[in-house]
C-alpha cells in the first residue's frame, strides 16, 4: 500500500496531475522575505539596502532552483529519459522546505528581536537542497551524489549570499 502525501500521483511517479501547474512562487516568495528581513538586522534600516537585499535573494533563489534543476538531470540521465520533469518535481518539493524555515525567521527577527536571518536562510537552503536529492532518489535515483551534488551547491549558494549582504550599505 503507498501512502499518498498529497504531493505525489497514484502511480508513484511524482510527475502525474497532482502538481501540474504548480510553479516555484512559494520559494521565490519565500527568498524574497529573506531578502526583506534583511535589513531589519541593521541599526538603520535604508531602502537602497532593502531593495538590493530582496535582488539578491531573489538572484540567488533563481540560480538554486535553476542549478538543482540542472545538476539533477545532468546527474541522472537515464531517469531523465524515463520520466520528464523529474527534476524540477523533486526540486520543487524540497524547496517548499523553505516555509517553516522562513516563518521562524521571521518570528525570531520581529518576536524574539534577534539578528539571526542569514543563519536560518542558510540553514533553509542546505535543507531544501538535500531534500531535493532525497526526492531524486525516491523516484529511482541511485548514489550519494543525489545528496552530495546539491549540498555542495546550496553550501556553495549560501556561502556567497551572506558575503554580499554583508557588503550592502
Amino acid at each position: 500500500m503507498e501512502m499518498n502525501l498529497g504531493y505525489r500521483d497514484s502511480v508513484g511517479t511524482g510527475t502525474g496531475a497532482a502538481r501540474k501547474g504548480r510553479g516555484f512562487w512559494p520559494v521565490y516568495l519565500c527568498f524574497l522575505v529573506f531578502g526583506a528581513i534583511v535589513p531589519f538586522t541593521r541599526a538603520e534600516v535604508r531602502m537602497t539596502t532593502a531593495l538590493m537585499s530582496m535582488s539578491i535573494a531573489l538572484v540567488v533563489g533563481w540560480l538554486a532552483v535553476n542549478l538543482l534543476v540542472m545538476l539533477l538531470n545532468a546527474a541522472n540521465r537515464p531517469l531523465e529519459e524515463s520520466h520528464r520533469g523529474f527534476a524540477r518535481e523533486a526540486v520543487l518539493t524540497g524547496m517548499l522546505f523553505m516555509i517553516p524555515f522562513t516563518v521562524l525567521a521571521v518570528l525570531a527577527r520581529f518576536g524574539l528581536g534577534w539578528n539571526a536571518v542569514m543563519p536560518f536562510a542558510s540553514a533553509t537552503i542546505m535543507t531544501a537542497a538535500a531534500t531535493a536529492g532525497t526526492e531524486v532518489m525516491k523516484n529511482g535515483a541511485a548514489g550519494i551524489k543525489n545528496v552530495m551534488i546539491p549540498s555542495f551547491l546550496a553550501f556553495v549558494l549560501s556561502t556567497g549570499w551572506m558575503m554580499l549582504v554583508g557588503i550592502l550599505p
